[in-house]
């Protein structure tokens, strides 16, 4: 098995109420800030850890073998949260919060952008702030914003200010992002199994149609956390959809929905044991792909998921290093010493 340095595209903190206070202000600091859920997601405290150390975060990360680890939020749904200027603070205090996280190793902990899109131009300012003050690498893109597409052209300043700066823009679906997919199931097994997918599928359909990566061409977009085999399946429908439609519903577009999803554009992320990553790699290219741990949550495999994806017998070495190493860096612009 080659040894190769690795690069975690989709690792977690789980930042507590508490802690987000501090950086609040005055007025929100001793409310209600977050809808919770009833959903035991941890079977009691057994599955998974909750950490929001920065040397624990580091400890973890030599334990697996990951050299950087890009970080996400476990509050993944900001922007179903109903009131505006709530939402926008809770972003500015949580990249506030990650930045001090990040800072106790900047070459091996890299920050991803909370951003409130209920008020497009407080997102706008707020990316920018994350991007040149901060130093992070990306800014989290919900899956849609209260239920609205977003491929909707409301949201196209933020696009080009993303494309701007340089930064991949991470689709990360969440519960509560699916609450109008999943509502029929009452089980946690059954929500969890099609939230992440289902709208990662819906929002780029959204994007690609809308003309996004067309009229943003150096826009980065990645859909994490869920799964990639649906990826040749969503090219052919919506290559067959363009053929019949496009010329009046998608006039934006110069070239076919497939043909932009495996561009340079798109990358995607997978679980470490999904055995349909051969075939997606034969279909659009190693190059398209991202390892993730999603530490520390309750579905990650930490402390074994680098050795599980390095243990795969069928992508090769040379795919692996393209996949854990370089794709990361090319998708979030940072460049990572080995």
């Amino acid at each position: 098995m080659q040894n190769f340095p690795i690069i975690d595209a989709d690792g977690h903190v789980t930042e507590s109420n508490e802690s987000l206070r501090k950086h609040l202000k005055k007025e929100y600091r001793n409310r209600p800030l977050m809808h919770s859920e009833a959903w035991d997601r941890s079977f009691g405290g057994t599955l998974g850890k909750r950490n929001e150390e920065p040397k624990t975060q580091l400890a973890d990360m030599d334990v697996e073998g990951i050299d950087v680890q890009v970080i996400f939020p476990s509050h993944l749904s900001l922007n179903a949260e109903k009131e505006t200027d709530l939402a926008t603070d809770i972003a500015r205090a949580y990249n506030d919060w990650l930045a001090k996280f990040c800072a106790t190793d900047t070459r091996r902990l890299k920050g991803v952008a909370m951003v409130a899109l209920q008020d497009i131009n407080a997102a706008i300012r707020e990316v920018r702030r994350a991007v040149e003050q901060l130093g992070f690498v990306g800014v989290m893109m919900p899956t849609n914003v209260r239920d609205q597409d977003i491929g909707r052209r409301e949201f196209w300043p933020f696009y080009e200010e993303v494309e701007r700066l340089g930064v991949g823009l991470a689709l990360h679906g969440g519960i509560r992002a699916a609450e109008r997919m999943h509502g029929r199931f009452d089980s946690f097994i059954a929500v969890h199994s099609v939230s992440f997918p289902f709208e990662c599928m819906a929002a780029v359909t959204g994007l690609v149609f809308a003309g996004v990566p067309k009229k943003f061409p150096k826009l980065r977009i990645a859909a994490l956390e869920a799964c990639c085999g649906w990826v040749p399946f969503l090219m052919d429908r919506l290559d067959e959809e363009f053929e019949k439609r496009g010329s009046r519903e998608a006039p934006l577009l110069k070239r076919k929905p497939s043909e932009y999803m495996t561009s340079d554009q798109f990358f995607y992320a997978f679980e470490l044991e999904e055995s349909t990553v051969p075939y997606v790699i034969q279909r659009i290219g190693a190059d398209k792909l991202l390892y993730s741990s999603d530490y520390p949550h309750w579905d990650t495999s930490w402390p074994n998921t680098v050795k599980m994806f390095k243990g795969r017998d069928d992508i090769s070495d040379t795919d692996k290093r393209q996949i854990a190493w370089r794709n990361p860096q090319n998708f979030y612009g940072f460049q990572a010493d080995a």
